[in-house]
């Protein structure tokens, strides 16, 4: 029943804008024992669907704009195949360590964001 829940409680998370991404690696590797790479992997399938359903979401309401998806598509290509030829060559703990720092750090600067706004009120 777990593995039903913690994803549609995810999938909320990603709905309302909170990096869910993250949050479903961290249940892929600590709850059901998956090995980190496939963990990313699950986690890139989860989130292409969910950026299809918000494309689709985004081109009815003619939210889109052209220039900046193309020049995010062409960095987003040139980083995956630089990386993708690093990640063979570094010890497959490195990207743990620098997922876990990128997970600690966001999920600082957001409680620190908004711990800032509700005092600014």
């Amino acid at each position: 029943m777990t593995k039903f829940i913690f994803p549609f409680l995810i999938s909320m998370l990603v709905g309302m804008g909170i990096g869910g991404g993250g949050l479903y690696i961290v249940y892929l590797t600590e709850l059901l024992s998956l090995d980190a790479t496939t963990a990313r992997g699950t986690n890139l399938v989860f989130f292409i669907i969910s950026a299809l359903a918000s494309l689709i979401i985004h081109l009815r309401k003619r939210h889109f704009y052209v220039m900046q998806v193309i020049v995010m598509v062409i960095f987003g290509v040139i980083g995956s195949y630089i990386f993708s030829h690093i990640s063979n060559i570094i010890d497959p703990e490195i990207p743990k360590i620098f997922l876990g720092g990128v997970l600690i750090l966001g999920g600082g600067v957001s409680v620190f964001t908004t711990i800032k706004s509700f005092f600014k009120r």
